[in-house]
């Protein structure tokens, strides 16, 4: 019996007992519908079950979405960017948010884990859905993007704002030896643009941007921007190129460092419990072993300490680390579902938001451009810890019918 409070629609049970889907069934007909054959060669990525939020799951999602982007948007604008060198600055675009689900006495809440102004997995996400109507064909009405409900009506607010401009490029460093690859590959495909790596890539003297694949040169007038600069070998010399260009970006370079998961220990986020730099960890009141330390430039649950000893900490700080790192609250997360076996299963929830500028109100709007699940059993909930365990794996999260 499922609680009537659950953070799941009872359609996500009911679907899942009705048409029950394999991991590789998934798998097979995800690499069909994005045309790429670049997914791990066991079918371990994606979960098996259909999942819907509960009305009020989505609204909490929504209302501290738009709260968190509310609070972001003095470190949002043009100015922050140019203010780093760059000529032709431009607001940022895109937030994407992490939220746990998390025990809260007897039932459960969300918690913000982190944030970042960077696109990550859209194109995963809208192949998924197409997934899933065709396996149940009541969520093709429940899909997991805020707006008009269609899949054609997602493709045009989507194409402008990722890949406008009569040439655009996806911009990536080392493209094709990442882990990402499957969601890369697929969204050159779905958007009709060439990865480009930094190798590839020239800027003349008018701030044009050219690349060069297979002897072939061509100019672009959009990026699509997947690169972070400071994994590149020579970073500084990349940036000084860039910084010549006159383009269009989506996910501009340098938002990846001016608007990250560090800056919540600056801010009074509505409805989360207050953060701290690590130099100031005794602020919090809690033994060290209920809290969680993040390296502010770690992804991919690297550089992450939870439930810390006190001696790792002042060994942190004493290392000149302390303001390098970020300590949060640790919480307990929520089992949302369980196996066959009865096997915990938790979840965290990425939001992915379209970010427009109001140039008459100077402030930003929001849109819900696409909502993904992480399932995982007991470890982290990055991708590096799936084993292809019962419901385990990356999801989308399907709005309520008739949201």
């Amino acid at each position: 019996m499922v609680p009537a409070d659950h953070p799941f629609h009872p359609l996500s049970f009911e679907l899942q007992q009705t048409a029950p889907q394999s991991k590789q069934r998934i798998h097979d007909l995800w690499a069909q519908a994005a045309g790429t054959p670049h997914l791990p060669p066991q079918a371990v990525l994606f979960s098996e079950w259909p999942l819907v939020a509960s009305q009020c799951l989505q609204d909490k999602l929504t209302q501290r979405t738009e709260a968190l982007c509310q609070v972001l948007q003095p470190h949002l604008q043009a100015q922050a960017i140019q203010q780093h060198g760059w000529q032709h600055g431009t607001a940022a675009d895109v937030l994407t948010i992490d939220y746990a689900i998390i025990c809260d006495g007897d039932s459960w809440d969300i918690r913000l884990v982190e944030f970042q102004a960077f696109t990550s997995l859209l194109t995963m996400g809208y192949r998924l859905h197409q997934v899933h109507s065709q396996l149940w064909p009541q969520l093709a009405d429940c899909p997991p993007w805020q707006g008009a409900k269609t899949e054609q009506s997602w493709m045009q607010a989507s194409r402008a704002w990722l890949a406008g401009g009569d040439n655009p490029a996806l911009l990536e460093y080392q493209a094709w030896q990442r882990g990402t690859l499957f969601d890369l590959h697929a969204s050159s495909l779905l958007w009709n643009m060439p990865i480009v790596e930094p190798h590839q890539i020239e800027v003349d003297a008018n701030g044009r941007l050219f690349s060069t694949q297979h002897g072939v040169r061509q100019q672009h007038d959009y990026i699509l921007n997947r690169l972070i600069l400071s994994e590149l070998e020579d970073d500084a010399q990349f940036l000084r190129q860039l910084q010549k260009s006159q383009m269009n970006w989506h996910s501009h370079p340098a938002w990846y460092f001016l608007v990250h998961k560090g800056l919540s220990a600056e801010l009074t986020i509505p409805f989360e419990p207050k953060n701290v730099k690590l130099s100031q960890w005794h602020e919090l009141n809690l033994p060290a072993q209920e809290i969680v330390a993040k390296n502010i430039y770690s992804c991919g649950g690297k550089d992450l300490r939870i439930g810390p000893s006190v001696q790792e900490l002042e060994d942190l700080s004493l290392a000149g680390q302390g303001d390098q790192w970020l300590v949060q609250p640790r919480y307990r997360p929520y089992p949302v579902m369980r196996s066959s076996n009865g096997v915990p299963v938790f979840a965290e929830v990425r939001m992915i938001v379209q970010l427009q500028e109001n140039q008459q109100a100077r402030s930003q709007q929001t849109r819900i451009a696409m909502q993904i699940l992480r399932m995982y059993c007991a470890e982290q909930a990055s991708a590096s810890f799936f084993q292809g365990r019962e419901g385990e794996g990356a999801n989308i999260l399907h709005r309520p019918p008739n949201n």
